[in-house]
């Protein structure tokens, strides 16, 4: 079956997460991916989330210090579409191959970009990485802890933000070439991900900051979770956007407190009212308790261990979850495609294949043969 992008050919060379996540979004839609990596393969293999964000293309390793190892790769572009590298700054110009130089001798291509800082400033070549990234953009205030003052965040919010906008840019670029004839150079920095993801759900102004985190009484979603009986958790969002019958008062048998009313109410008052709360959730068997909130109206959801999502009943059923099997690891459980085309669906179209796995391969697509294969093997440019 086609799929969209199957006349697509992307050169990814990045590692962490914007890149290899955000490639993988249009590989599985039919994108003929090729990893390039030096030799051994890139320092990102390492991680674990590589097993899922590396799947679905070929591996090629390439010495791009040597000047065999460029000039393969500039045959490369001759039939690529996209080239992708999240290098630090300077580093591939020092190979010869920045996106300006790229693009004056292979004009077709969509070359993106995916640094820490956005070019155009004195910070461009600053170090930046993640967490530096999340510090600079106020990230580290935005969640409760145990103590008062910033603190550390372990969800990488900059890369999954970036992540969501490689597709697209790259996307956007082929889109005009395909009115203009040209590539150009696109950029999608950490800093603009992360922006991009969270200032959607905050703001600060001459009226006050609106951070439902730090507040008291805690704001709506971390009050809305509670222990039930046997240990199980849920999240009581009562909010459900159809009429409720009941309130969450009179489905667990306690008096009811409408939430607008929780600013008035003094720190103590608040205390003491919410332990009638969590008492009466306590009582309650958690599958009991949503099936009786579902009834009236009320939206809750079970809290589970992130080992059993993958159970979800809607996830197994859509293709959501799915069974990839590694050439190192063997069985996996992965997340599927997480884009729904009706009439060119995506797929997975392997695992994360061994670094340097597909090079004899696609060389030999480029008219190299098996001497001159070993011959680039054994100088080490491959």
């Amino acid at each position: 079956m086609s799929q969209a992008l199957d006349d697509i050919r992307i050169l990814d060379l990045t590692s962490g997460i914007a890149g290899p996540l955000g490639v993988l979004m249009l590989a599985e839609h039919g994108a003929d991916v090729i990893k390039v990596e030096p030799p051994g393969g890139h320092r990102g293999r390492s991680q674990p989330g590589s097993v899922v964000h590396d799947r679905s293309r070929r591996s090629v390793t390439l010495d791009l210090r040597t000047p065999e190892g460029v000039g393969l790769f500039e045959e490369l572009c001759t039939t690529a579409d996209v080239v992708v590298e999240a290098f630090a700054p300077g580093t591939m110009t020092g190979f010869g191959l920045g996106h300006e130089e790229l693009l004056q001798r292979h004009p077709h291509l969509v070359y993106c970009s995916i640094p820490a800082w956005p070019e155009g400033s004195r910070f461009a070549r600053d170090v930046g990485y993640e967490a530096l990234v999340l510090a600079r953009s106020g990230q580290n205030w935005e969640q409760t802890s145990f103590r008062n003052g910033p603190v550390f965040l372990h969800s990488p919010a900059a890369s999954h933000g970036a992540m969501l906008l490689v597709p697209v840019a790259i996307m956007a670029a082929i889109t005009a070439r395909r009115r203009t004839g040209k590539g150009q150079h696109v950029e999608v920095s950490l800093l603009q991900g992360v922006m991009s993801l969270t200032t959607q759900v905050w703001n600060w102004t001459d009226q006050g900051s609106f951070l439902m985190e730090r507040t008291h009484p805690p704001g709506v979603h971390q009050g809305s979770i509670f222990e039930c009986a046997n240990g199980e958790w849920v999240h009581a969002s009562t909010m459900s956007g159809v009429t409720q019958t009941k309130t969450e008062g009179e489905v667990l048998g306690f008096e009811h407190r409408d939430q607008r009313t929780w600013l008035e109410m003094s720190p103590d008052d608040w205390e003491a009212w919410n332990e009638q709360r969590k008492a009466a959730y306590l009582r309650w068997d958690r599958d009991e308790l949503i099936e009786a909130f579902h009834a009236a109206g009320l939206g809750s959801e079970a809290i589970v261990a992130p080992h059993e999502r993958f159970e979800h009943p809607q996830l197994i059923e859509t293709g959501g979850v799915a069974e990839v099997v590694d050439p190192d690891l063997g069985p996996t459980t992965q997340f599927g495609v997480p884009l729904f085309l009706e009439a060119t669906p995506g797929r997975i179209k392997g695992p994360r294949p061994r670094a340097g796995a597909d090079t004899a391969d696609v060389l030999g697509e480029l008219g190299h043969d098996a001497d001159e294969i070993a011959e680039l093997r054994q100088m080490g440019a491959i």
